[in-house]
């Protein structure tokens, strides 16, 4: 009689993270592509503070800094679920990163966009969900006794 794998059950947290993380991934590569073939024709004006003179350096950046790490943050709580820290740590990578992006946005071009918030806003969702998975998980580690209060029971 062959041993049954153990399957492990992941939680809405994992599945809110990775859904979050592959539509800012999707969205990042299309807003790329977007500014890349200079699809909504913006001002190069919004340049001068930066080392470029086309959108098409910009558009290459998105894709780079935010649409790879979010589809690579997906993998965790995707692929691997029995490594529930490795998931909470690229939540709350990914959701810093964003932050970090709309930082940086806003400090190079010194331009506002209806976007930045609403990006701002995602980055601390995904923070948010990392820290609810994080607490359930150490409120799961606590409810399991070890391997030692079961032997001395």
């Amino acid at each position: 009689m062959t041993a049954q794998p153990i399957r492990t059950r992941r939680p809405w947290h994992a599945w809110v993270l990775a859904a979050i993380h592959l539509f800012v991934a999707y969205q990042a590569v299309s807003g790329g592509v977007g500014l890349m073939t200079n699809t909504w024709n913006l001002p190069s004006d919004y340049l001068t503070r930066t080392p470029f003179t086309t959108w098409t350096g910009p558009g290459w950046i998105l894709i780079a800094l935010v649409a790879v790490p979010q589809a690579v943050a997906a993998v965790p709580a995707l692929v691997l679920p029995g490594r529930p820290r490795l998931g909470i740590l690229a939540g709350l990578l990914g959701g810093a990163s964003l932050l970090l992006w709309i930082a940086v946005q806003l400090a190079l071009l010194q331009e506002y966009f209806f976007l930045q918030p609403v990006v701002a806003a995602i980055g601390v969702v995904e923070i948010g969900v990392a820290v609810l998975w994080r607490r359930r998980l150490a409120l799961r580690d606590r409810s399991v006794p070890t391997r030692v209060e079961v032997l001395q029971a």
